[in-house]
């Protein structure tokens, strides 16, 4: 084989899961910083439509250019569906959940897209033949596992209200990856993310209207309102894009295994911002979650060769 038919590691879609890795696990943070003061129903009623208008300068820019086709705006409902789902249960899960916590149990969307995406695309069932990946998901599992049930206690009461959740949160976020493969393959990432997040302020700020409390963000002071859009546009402007980039370069499941690694992060900050702290059997946990983070970076090589397969 020649240099030139070598199947080489894809450093875009790596690095655009490192960026939506870095974003994400920064969310439940943030989230968690302003349960005292606004309810999560008006949390996603002012953050997602910030990051839309983040957006819609470079896809009226992009329109100018014709590179936005109207069947753009058809297409981007069905993510929009899942997107909107799973941001409202998102939103919840901080105010029963501690941050650690919380995004490790909703890293379950990673095993369920997994599946889901076997059933969907022919390239990522090549992923089946592999045991560098089913070795990589399994120690995740065991890891996802031991974080949830070796802390401090059992979790039960409001606890156990949040991990329903989380959970179901999980199953939309899963899909959520998936539709958007599926219905923008070929679409610019800027362009895919502009209209969804246009689509989900519009639920979302229908929602704020019809179950939030908006009047209560007249009590927050001038640097709060800086952290709400600061998180805006880190969780969800920025995250949502280096995400569809990963999808479109390295596919579905390798991309959401990868954002494994988030709640290790998100723990790490829970510690020094909220003093969370993890049993060893947690951090021994995650350390096995890493382990299989990086195997299943590794077993991009199959998708890959996959792919060059194709084209000869």
């Amino acid at each position: 084989m020649s240099p030139s038919q070598r199947i080489r590691w894809d450093a875009t879609g790596s690095g655009a899961a490192l960026g939506a890795l870095l974003c994400w696990s920064t969310v439940p943070l943030f989230l968690r910083s302003f349960i005292h003061e606004i309810d999560a129903w008006t949390a996603n009623g002012v953050r997602y439509p910030i990051a839309a208008l983040f957006w819609l300068g470079p896809l009226l820019y992009f329109s100018r250019q014709g590179r936005v086709d109207g069947i753009y705006f058809r297409r981007a409902l069905v993510p929009t569906v899942f997107n909107l789902a799973a941001q409202s249960l998102w939103a919840w899960s901080p105010y029963f959940l501690e941050p650690a916590l919380m995004a490790f149990l909703a890293k379950v969307s990673g095993v369920f897209a997994v599946l889901c995406s076997f059933l969907v695309f022919r390239d990522e069932s090549k992923l089946l033949g592999s045991g560098v990946f089913w070795t990589g998901l399994l120690f995740c599992f065991l890891g996802f596992l031991g974080m949830t049930f070796l802390g401090p206690e059992i979790p039960r009461g409001t606890t156990l209200v949040g991990i329903i959740i989380i959970l179901f949160c999980g199953v939309f976020f899963s899909w959520y990856g998936i539709a958007v493969r599926w219905a923008m393959t070929g679409v610019d990432s800027r362009i895919a993310f502009a209209i969804i997040s246009i689509y989900t302020s519009v639920g979302t700020v229908v929602l704020m209207a019809l179950f939030g409390e908006p009047s209560r963000l007249f009590d927050m002071t001038q640097d709060r309102h800086v952290l709400l859009v600061v998180s805006a546009l880190v969780g969800i402007a920025f995250a949502h894009v280096f995400f569809y980039i990963a999808i479109a370069r390295i596919g579905v499941a390798i991309t959401t295994g990868c954002q494994l690694l988030s709640p290790f992060l998100t723990a790490v900050g829970s510690f020094f911002i909220f003093h969370e702290v993890l049993t060893f059997g947690q951090w021994t946990s995650g350390a096995v979650l890493l382990a299989g983070c990086a195997l299943l970076m590794w077993s991009q090589e199959k998708v890959h060769s996959y792919h060059a397969a194709r084209k000869q």
